[in-house]
């Protein structure tokens, strides 16, 4: 009489391998965790800028001078208030405005700190096509020392261009540069710079000559996906099925195993000699 085959279900569900589907159950759980962590990274990463820029806050609440200006207030319409250094009025050479390169008029306020005292803050006032215009301009300006209320964009400051290196010209909008430039320096400084808006450059004066606001878009962040967190979950979704599939395997063999022992069993059995032929 052969001895029954066992079925995989019967192999599977036994206490021994079911105790190891439940480990594979938590590895594959913990593999799908990591995968749900590396897609939010990557659609975090891929969502665009929806902070408010365009709503102006007073600058106290989002920079302080002396400290690098952050990402979060970087772009940030802003309201301050203070007083123009006539002296440090000056042009900013190689300033791109819709395609054409001008010349920004740029100019030093010392911001009133609410705490008292005032901290330097560079300020991009007008954008001029004919830099001679812009010199005129920065002579006008240098008359006006009377108290401001503006608003602007606040921008982080830049790095020195190679034309500001190879030709000892002005391209950027350094506030270490501009640092070395102004006259009576000595206090604290903001380490960015505001793009004044249309209203305040005109009430600013800045505006005569053929000037022109200069274009300060809302920031922009790049939405695309980050595809090495994407590849990343892929790798752990593979994980996770290869958990399963090694159960899988694992089970498969032991019922294999069994069926062959079963079979070498009766094989060995029919061979045996019988109680006749040992006599």
């Amino acid at each position: 009489m052969s001895t029954p085959l066992p079925t995989f279900k019967q192999v599977a569900t036994r206490p021994r391998w079911i105790g190891v589907l439940a480990l594979c159950i938590l590895v594959a759980g913990v593999f799908a965790l990591l995968g749900q962590w590396q897609i939010e990274r990557a659609v975090e990463q891929g969502q665009s800028d929806e902070r408010d820029t365009e709503t102006a806050v007073p600058l106290e609440q989002v920079a302080e001078p002396g400290e690098t200006l952050t990402t979060e207030a970087g772009g940030r319409m802003v309201t301050f208030a203070g007083s123009w250094v006539p002296e440090d009025f000056d042009t900013l050479l190689g300033r791109d405005q819709h395609g054409t390169t001008g010349t920004w008029a740029i100019g030093r306020m010392l911001v009133e700190q609410p705490g008292g005292g005032q901290a330097s803050l560079p300020v991009a006032l007008s954008w001029f096509e004919d830099a001679a215009a812009a010199e005129r301009a920065v002579d006008a300006l240098r008359t006006a020392d009377a108290p401001a209320e503006l608003v602007g964009r606040l921008m982080p400051t830049e790095a020195p261009t190679q034309g500001d290196i190879r030709e000892g010209t002005s391209e950027a909008m350094s506030v270490a540069a501009l640092i070395n430039q102004w006259s009576d320096y000595d206090g604290l400084v903001y380490g960015s710079y505001a793009i004044l808006d249309e209203p305040s450059a005109a009430a600013s004066g800045a505006l005569a000559d053929g000037a022109e606001p200069i274009v300060s878009l809302r920031p922009v962040t790049d939405t695309q996906l980050n595809w090495l967190n994407v590849f990343y979950a892929v790798e752990w979704v593979a994980f996770m099925l290869f958990a399963f599939y090694l159960w899988y395997r694992l089970v498969k063999d032991a019922h294999e195993r069994e069926i062959e022992a079963i079979e070498d069993a009766e094989e060995a059995a029919a061979a045996a000699p019988g109680p006749e032929q040992r006599r």
